[in-house]
């Protein structure tokens, strides 16, 4: 193609505008421009990093900032989700990727209305980047990634009203908050890093989630008698210091698991491997991440 190369550089921005809306929706690019606006949130010393874990790390260094500001300062926390470094650690799901959890979760399950209503409703808060998702709704695309690994638990491990829940990695506690409002668990205990805590407290007291929770600092996780371990792919990015106290004090004790795993804390922070994990938990299995968001990416599961 010869021409101008500015001329030529429109027309591509052009072809790919009118690709999108035909594959997404009008409705959609209107939301796919409001989703750019993002804020940068400063560096703090109060929450200095101390890399136990990659948002515990320099590459994350303003996340732990943007929590404990956010968990303070409610003008912060009513457009936490529009944090940038938020966005970067884990409210990142895209809407290609939402539309492909719907598509996994309807494969064993028929839509409930009381999803699209507990979706919203966590949505409510926070001002995520949402998208219109039909007939379903218009929410996160994260949201839906926690709405998939809750039909996931069902399906593996039956009713959750009655076990008690311990998840490491809560981040803003989106995934406690859709779990306990569509489960009713007899207990729910969250690990992370303090100031992480204290917005996942906030977020989940905003939303009138029951109070059954316990809050333990993720650098020093003390024994906890669950009866399912959850977490998104929190413990496969830590270091292997970390990992070990989770497996002796909380992995370990529990009869069941499901953790989405990644490769980055092998990569980076000496973590185990994938081989060493299965070998480590007694009768643990690996399943495909179902849809695969980046290589590499398993869930295992105990207990089933």
């Amino acid at each position: 193609m010869k021409g101008n190369p500015e001329d030529i550089s429109f027309l591509r921005r052009c072809i790919n505008t009118f690709s999108w809306i035909a594959k997404h929706g009008l409705i959609n690019f209107k939301h796919q421009r409001r989703n750019r606006w993002l804020f940068d949130t400063p560096l703090t010393g109060e929450f200095p990093v101390s890399n136990t874990s990659v948002t515990d790390s320099e590459v994350f260094a303003s996340y732990s900032s943007l929590c404990g500001l956010a968990a303070r300062n409610m003008e912060i926390f009513n457009v936490f989700r529009r944090s940038r470094i938020m966005v970067d650690a884990l409210d990142h799901v895209s809407i290609q990727q939402g539309k492909a959890y719907i598509v996994e979760i309807l494969n064993s399950n028929s839509w409930s209305n009381d999803f699209t209503k507990v979706l919203m409703h966590v949505d409510s808060v926070g001002e995520p980047r949402k998208f219109r998702f039909r007939p379903y709704g218009t929410f996160s695309p994260t949201l839906l990634r926690y709405l998939k690994v809750y039909i996931d638990l069902k399906n593996f491990f039956g009713p959750l009203k009655n076990l008690k829940i311990a998840e490491i990695g809560i981040g803003f506690g989106g995934q406690a908050t859709l779990i306990n409002l569509l489960d009713n668990p007899l207990q729910y205990t969250c690990f992370d890093l303090p100031p992480v805590l204290d917005l996942a407290k906030k977020f989940m007291n905003q939303l009138a989630v029951p109070d059954r929770y316990s809050f333990i600092d993720g650098r020093n996780p003390m024994h906890s008698n669950s009866d399912l371990v959850i977490s998104n792919y929190a413990f496969s990015e830590m270091n292997r210091n970390i990992q070990d106290q989770y497996l002796k004090n909380v992995i370990l004790p529990s009869p069941r698991g499901y953790i989405t795993w990644n490769n980055l804390a092998e990569k980076g922070f000496g973590g185990y491997t994938l081989a060493e994990l299965v070998r480590i938990i007694p009768s643990s299995q690996i399943y495909p991440e179902r849809p695969t968001t980046s290589e590499g990416n398993v869930i295992v599961i105990w207990g089933i």
